[in-house]
């Protein structure tokens, strides 16, 4: 049996080695490339620059909306870090005005920073069919094409 001495590493030029978490980014691949994915679609992203609208068009636009409690969809007058114009904020109106800024849904804008506002056709629940997919057809055909000639329920 051999005798071995304890090994001993002092730090070199005060750099401390941090071990084992150097090697956690491996691990992390997954999170990397989705975080990736997610950067790609952002800098790629194109958002159309809608016209700009009178303030007696946006205020008939608002009132239905109100009136009819329906969601609007507000493009600003602004743009991003790249010169791009800002995503639409979307959210119901409420009727509340404070002096010269509305409320949408927890957003308060700037009745002179709202360059077009239109309303939110949304869709129904009642109207989505869910069944109605090229999907469940192909299985539909696969279970009528099934045979099924043995009784395997009156085996015993």
């Amino acid at each position: 049996m051999r005798n071995r001495t304890k090994k001993e590493f002092s730090d070199y030029n005060n750099y401390h080695d941090r071990g084992f978490l150097k090697w956690v980014t491996a691990f992390a691949l997954d999170e990397l490339t989705s975080s990736i994915d997610e950067n790609h679609a952002e800098a790629i992203k194109t958002i159309p620059l809608l016209p700009q609208m009178s303030i007696q068009e946006i205020n008939a636009v608002l009132t239905t909306a109100f009136l009819k409690t329906k969601a609007v969809s507000i493009q600003l007058n602004g743009q991003d870090t790249w010169g791009r114009p800002l995503e639409s904020i979307e959210g119901f109106f409420s009727g509340q005005f404070y002096e010269d800024t509305l409320l949408i849904g927890d957003t308060l804008i700037l009745c002179e920073d709202i360059r077009h506002i239109q309303l939110v056709e949304q869709k129904k629940w009642s109207s989505f069919d869910v069944f109605a997919s090229q999907e469940t057809e192909d299985y539909q055909d696969d279970y009528q094409e099934a045979d099924f000639s043995q009784d395997w329920y009156e085996e015993g």
